[in-house]
């Protein structure tokens, strides 16, 4: 599996935080996605399911490598205080390809801030 991001995303710590996770979920690091979620977190997959707690969020999240993720390619993230949002898409091994928004909201403003709430907005494109 492979993780793709535009080379502007180093100069803002949750920027890099957040490509962090998404790079832990491609190489299996199960133990530092959920150093990042809140124990609280809510994981809103719209219009397909609402999970809370960390556990259940990041189950979800490793998920999408039991169903064959290849890569993710990373297009834009941009975060604004305690706010974030990553744009991309998800390529599987079947040749679905899943665009995707994901909405953050951090528990605080500090650096080292957890994921307290998750909007993933995802559309799957047919050939």
């Amino acid at each position: 599996m492979r993780i793709t991001y535009p080379d502007h995303c180093g100069n803002a710590p949750k920027k890099l935080q957040l490509i962090k996770v998404y790079e832990a979920i491609v190489h299996g690091d199960q133990r530092f996605v959920l150093d990042n979620l809140a124990d609280d977190v809510v994981l809103n997959i719209v219009g397909e399911r609402q999970l809370q707690g960390k556990e259940g969020a990041a189950a979800a999240l490793y998920g999408l490598t039991q169903e064959g993720l290849e890569e993710i390619r990373l297009r834009d993230v941009i975060t604004h205080g305690n706010t974030a949002a990553v744009h991309g898409s998800l390529m599987f091994a079947d040749g679905v390809q899943v665009e995707f928004c994901d909405v953050y909201k951090f528990g605080s403003f500090g650096k080292n801030a957890k994921l307290k709430a998750i909007d993933s907005y995802r559309i799957e494109l047919h050939s």
